[in-house]
């Protein structure tokens, strides 16, 4: 459903919608929008255009990587991911924090409500006690 409705919106084609929603007609009528509209072929050249005016080809680009590699070392492209622990890599300290936190908060408001009804109690029982 995304990429349809990304190549409607860039002018490549026609989104019919969800799969199951999609009969033989609507189908014949999108194709031959699609068809017999230019202006889809003008965008899917334009995209064409676009991606083909790369510098480098893959070849040329994978040639270009193990040159740079061969001259300068790799040591600057190693990911910083593998020298973190495990938990950082997984973000576990991070979940730590963000769950926590609002715990420990919501059990400290928790309990200051229970003791202040507790002493609310204590009070009220207190006076009625001395009044009779």
């Amino acid at each position: 459903m995304y990429n349809a409705a990304r190549m409607q919106y860039r002018g490549y084609g026609v989104n019919l919608g969800r799969m199951r929603d999609v009969s033989a007609e609507k189908l014949v009528a999108g194709a031959r929008d699609v068809i017999n509209n230019r202006s889809y072929a003008a965008a899917v050249r334009a995209a064409s255009a676009v991606f083909r005016s790369r510098p480098q080809n893959p070849r040329q680009r994978a040639a270009w990587w193990i040159d740079h590699v061969i001259r300068h070392g790799g040591g600057h492209l190693r990911s910083y991911a593998l020298d973190m622990a495990w938990y950082e890599y997984l973000m576990l300290d991070m979940l730590v924090v963000v769950l926590v936190i609002p715990l420990v908060l919501v059990t400290l408001a928790v309990t200051a409500c229970i003791c202040c009804c507790m002493r609310r109690h204590t009070v009220a029982v207190t006076k009625h006690h001395k009044q009779q």
